[in-house]
Formats: structure tokens, sequence, C-alpha cells
């Protein structure tokens, strides 16, 4: 059984933020029906899946994806004529076109129904029923809380399940959620629980409280108080926390952005926690507007312990785009810069970087969001939280009188075994970072050197180069034979001549006869003739007669009359 349950625990453990590439490859025709071939690549990995679909699977995927309220171009369906291998290819390529589109927008791509349609054997339907069994079960046996109703797809992780709770004591109720342990998670069970009690104590001002949490064999639960204004992203598009996460956040209707003194405001008590956060050894690494809540004019941090669980963040697949965001400050300062942006226009940021900003844009925050998201500050550095807090943006925030509450004293304190193990753990984050970092640059690297290759235009330069090269050897070559033939005809063979020491005189004249030139009994390459010469130096004068080249001769003009 524990083997069991072991396998089971590697198998969950993926990356649900992996980018999905998705080519529908061929289509088959089974038992009167056609069925789509699907090939899944995730992540910067090679490995690719396969998953067969029929048009209806389609069908219900966009039925489920609807309360998004994002057009996506469907292919009508088709009663008569679908089995025509016209009809299957063209409906072949409106499919291929949907899925393109669906992958496009993040909240779709995140969302359970297309990651269970493009790989099933991940993700089950009933992720939602297993958490709901397995916190009845921890809380059953606590008796600190009451389960009182789950609150479904209200966030946008697919292994993190909330539900409605009542405190026993007090009869409040509370928000409880549970989480899967993430791919990056290496913490033994007893140091994750030493480093549960003492993120319980902590105290902040802009941290939210944490009621209660504990660690179970699958992943741990965190129970907090309930934030009726719900989070950044309810407040920027005007909804309310308890909504399902595409309803809300796919393309609302509402959208209010924060002002410019909110962002200030805001934005330097996200900076002070960070800051805090750094200093104790655990940076969040999940910064986003889903992730801060407001209570009483202050900005306060949730899912401070996401670092602890090893799951990957919601910005994670921007990240791997940026070069510099190699260690999880700069991560941090990445993520606060793409929250910043979302606060300022009340729309995500579609890209990993950002170049180009309004006209009416406030000055210093458009240089806050340049030095965090520049294509310049992405491929070079990343500002550090120090830096930050003294840009002008956030120093006028204390200006305004913004200081820390006097009730909430910052305090945090781990055991020096558990700082030990969590740096160890942030060091396990920051390697896969760095490594599909690597993966994504050589992927790209060689999508680039294919399209090189298989550009049209390339493809002319190749033939035109090639063309070129075959010109100049067909002139080399004839060049070449038209210097050879020459030779030949100015350079009559020589009749060989019987070895004779005493017959210099005579072998004068028929070198004279034979080369046609009385005048001259010098090679062409000036070397005189020595007398007596043997056998070797008529072959060298042989030589020097056939590689004579006439180019290098010049007319010149006899005197004689």
């Amino acid at each position: 059984m524990a083997i069991f349950e072991k396998s089971l625990q590697s198998k969950v453990r993926i990356d649900d933020t992996d980018t999905l590439v998705c080519l529908l490859e061929n289509a088959q025709s089974i038992n009167k029906h056609t069925e789509y071939i699907l090939r899944v690549q995730k992540g910067p990995n090679k490995e690719k899946t396969c998953v067969s679909r029929r048009y209806r699977d389609f069908a219900v995927l966009n039925t489920n994806l609807q309360q998004a309220n994002i057009d996506l171009p469907i292919p009508p369906k088709k009663l008569i004529g679908n089995m025509q291998p016209s009809f299957v290819a063209e409906r072949q390529i409106a499919l291929q076109n949907y899925i393109n589109e669906v992958l496009k927008h993040q909240i779709l791509a995140l969302s359970l129904p297309v990651r269970s349609f493009l790989d099933p054997n991940n993700y089950s339907l009933s992720i939602a029923e297993q958490a709901l069994q397995t916190v009845s079960i921890a809380l059953r046996g606590s008796g600190q809380f009451d389960l009182k109703s789950p609150l479904p797809d209200i966030g946008w992780r697919i292994r993190k399940q909330y539900f409605l709770v009542n405190e026993s004591e007090s009869g409040s109720n509370c928000i409880l959620s549970y989480q899967s342990y993430g791919p990056d998670h290496c913490l033994h069970v007893k140091d994750l629980q030493a480093a549960f009690k003492s993120l319980q104590n902590i105290s902040h001002p802009y941290i939210a409280d944490i009621l209660a949490m504990n660690t179970l064999e699958t992943g741990a639960y965190v129970v907090r108080r309930i934030y009726k204004n719900g989070s950044f992203r309810d407040l920027l598009y005007g909804t309310e926390y308890n909504k399902n996460h595409l309803a809300k956040y796919g393309n609302p209707k509402t959208r209010k952005p924060f002002t410019n003194g909110q962002i200030s405001h805001y934005g330097y008590q996200i900076l002070q926690a960070l800051k805090f956060l750094h200093s104790k050894g655990l940076p969040h690494g999940h910064v986003h507007p889903g992730n801060i809540t407001v209570d009483n004019q202050s900005a306060l941090l949730l899912d401070i312990e996401n670092m602890l669980l090893g799951v990957p963040s919601l910005y994670r697949p921007y990240v791997l785009d940026v070069r510099r965001a190699n260690t999880m400050e700069s991560v941090d300062v990445y993520c606060f810069g793409r929250t910043l942006y979302e606060m300022a226009f009340a729309t995500p940021l579609q890209q990993y970087y950002c170049d180009d900003y309004p006209d009416n844009i406030p000055q210093d925050l458009e240089s806050v969001l340049r030095l965090c998201l520049s294509s310049g500050s992405c491929k070079q550095d990343l500002p550090t939280l120090d830096t930050l807090l003294h840009h002008p943006l956030f120093t006028r925030a204390t200006l305004n009188g913004l200081t820390p509450r006097c009730d909430r004293r910052p305090h945090l304190k781990f055991p020096l075994n558990i700082k030990e193990q969590i740096k160890t753990a942030v060091g396990v984050v920051e390697d896969r970072i760095q490594a599909d970092q690597k993966a994504v640059r050589a992927a790209r690297k060689e999508v680039r050197i294919q399209e090189i290759l298989n550009s049209e235009e390339e493809m002319k330069k190749q033939k035109k180069r090639a063309k070129k090269r075959s010109s100049v050897w067909k002139s080399s070559s004839s060049l070449a034979e038209a210097s050879r033939s020459a030779s030949g005809a100015s350079s009559p063979t020589l009749t060989p001549i019987p070895i004779d020491t005493s017959a210099n005189s005579s072998f004068r004249a028929d070198s004279s006869l034979n080369t046609g030139n009385t005048a001259d009994n010098t090679p062409s390459n000036g070397a005189t003739l020595p007398p007596g010469s043997s056998a070797s130096s008529r072959g060298a004068l042989l030589s020097d007669i056939c590689s004579f080249d006439r180019s290098r001769l010049s007319r010149v003009t006899s005197s004689l009359s």
C-alpha cells in the first residue's frame, strides 16, 4: 500500500504551469466516425504525447469554457457529409485554429477542462472530490474547524481546493485551502511541520494572519479569515471572491484600475512585506494580484507558504523567458512589476516584457515599470527590492504618513536547522528555473534555425549561392582547359635525344629548331640550360613549357623595320 501511495504522489507532482503546444497531426475514420490525433508537448521538454479526440470532445470543451466569455472559433457541427475527406481536412484545420486560440489565453490554458482534454493521464476530473475526502478526514480528527461546503473553482490552481469552514470556538466562518505538494517540494514532513509552526506565529502589518496550518500525506491545508473585499484582482474587475475564476477573470466587463496614489500606497506595503520575508530567508515567489488582499487600507500578502510546498508560480512561464530572473529576489521583483502593471491598467500583461506605455501614464510609475518589465532589464539586469523601495514612486508613500501599525511589530523566527532546510528548498526552486530557462533558450534557438533554413528567402539565397559556385567552377575549369590546350599548341613534343656528353652543341641546335626561336635558348622561367644537361633537366624544361601562362605576357612593339 505504501508503494502505491508513493507512486501516486510522484505521479501528481507535475508542473501545472507548463506551456502546452498542440498539433493536430492526422485524422482517421473509426467505426463510422472521425477521430483526430493530437500531439501535445508540455513545457521546454521535447517529450510529446498523443491523444485521440472526436469533434464532440471539442464541443464539450468549448461548452465548459463558455463561462470565461471569450470568443473561440470552434467550427460548426455538420451531420451530412462529415466523413468526406475534403471536409475532414477542412475541419482539421479549423480545429487546429480553435485549439491555438484556446492555448493563447493563459487563464484557459491553465484550467482543468483544457488540461484534462490534452493530458488526460495527468489530469483527472475527480481532483476536487479527492481533496474533499482528504480534508474531511483531516478536520474530523482535529476538532478545531467544521467543514461547511466546498468553494469550487474560485482559484486558478488545479490542485488547490477551497472550502468554507466554521471555527468551533468562535463560530466565525473561515476559508480553508488545501494544496497538493508541487514538483519542487523537497522538505521532509517533520521539517515542513516545524516551518509551519513558525509561519503560524508570523506577525507583520502587511502579511495576512494564518489561523491554522497542517501537513498531510499528499499536501497541506491552511486556514485564514475571510476578507470580504477579496483579492486585488477581485477589486480590479469588480467581482466577488467566491465566484468561478473563469467567469471572474476570463473577459471581465468591469475594469477598475488603481489610481497612482493607490499604486504608490499599496506598492510600498508589498515591497516592505517582501523585504521582510527575504530577510528571514523565505522568499515569496508567487506575487500576483490574486495573492494580495486589502484590509483597513493596508495591503496583505497571502500564500507565503507556497515556497515550502514546492508549487510553481502563476508567472513561471514568463519567468522562463527572462534571462535575469534567475534568483528568487529577481523573480519577486519581476512578479511585482507584473502586479503593478495589472493594478495600473486592469489587464494582465500578455508577454514577458513591455516597452510601450500610454502617453498619459505618470512618469514615476512608468519608470518603475520599465525597471521591472522592459526588454533591456529582462536581458541585462533587474533592480533589487531595496532599489525599488528608494524609488520616488514609493518614497512618496512614506511622506504621506504611511507607517506600520504599532500593534503589528514584524516577527518571524525559524529554528537554525529549519533555516538550512528552507535554504535548500529555495536552491531547488532556483536550479529548476535556471535549467528550464536554458532549455527554453535552446528550444527557441533551434526553432529560429529551422525557420531560417525553411524560409523561402533563405532557400532563394542558397540557390543563388549554389548557382554562383557552379558558374565559378565552370569558368575556372574552362580557363584551365583553354590554358592547357594553348600550352599544348605552342609547345610541340620534344623528340627524345640520346644522352651524349659530347653533343652539347647539337642539343642546343635541336632545341632552337623545336621551339622555333634561334635568338634565345632560355626557357620561359629564365633558367639557362647548362651544358651536358641530363634527362631530368630536359623533363624540367618540358614541365616549364607546359605550365607557361600566356596571360602574363605583354605586347612589345618591335623596332625592326
